[in-house]
């Protein structure tokens, strides 16, 4: 996801810089060349395009690629302590709270269809 937004945004600074470069193109302010106005309108729609693609690909990353929990820490000292409590026992809340957190993250590698590297996570 990360590498298609950098995509995004350089060909959005490419487009800027196109339309920049056509606007300074002719050393006169006025000229009755349409073709020029077309193209910079042309220019100009291209870079909306790619604005709005790059505000859809923010959308969708702050609702689906957001940063998983990591749990095994706690359901290790969880267990660790039930079995010095009372050797070879687990509550069902422990357990319960185990099936729930690997539910959640079957979820959302099946939405995923797969897990994304992200920036800062770790790839196992």
């Amino acid at each position: 996801m990360e590498e298609l937004i950098k995509v995004i945004n350089r060909k959005r600074g490419i487009c800027r810089a196109n339309i920049e470069r056509n606007k300074k193109h002719f050393d006169y302010p006025f000229t009755k060349n349409c073709d020029h106005y077309y193209k910079l309108i042309l220019l100009q729609k291209q870079l909306e395009c790619w604005e709005e693609f790059s505000m859809l690909l923010d959308n969708l990353k702050s609702k689906r690629c957001i940063d998983l929990e990591y749990k095994s820490d706690k359901f290790v000292e969880t267990l660790k302590f039930e079995r010095n409590v009372e050797p070879g026992f687990v509550t069902q809340k422990t357990l319960t709270q185990m099936i729930e957190y690997i539910k959640v993250l079957e979820w959302r590698v099946e939405k995923l269809s797969g897990i994304w590297k992200g920036g800062n996570s770790s790839s196992h």
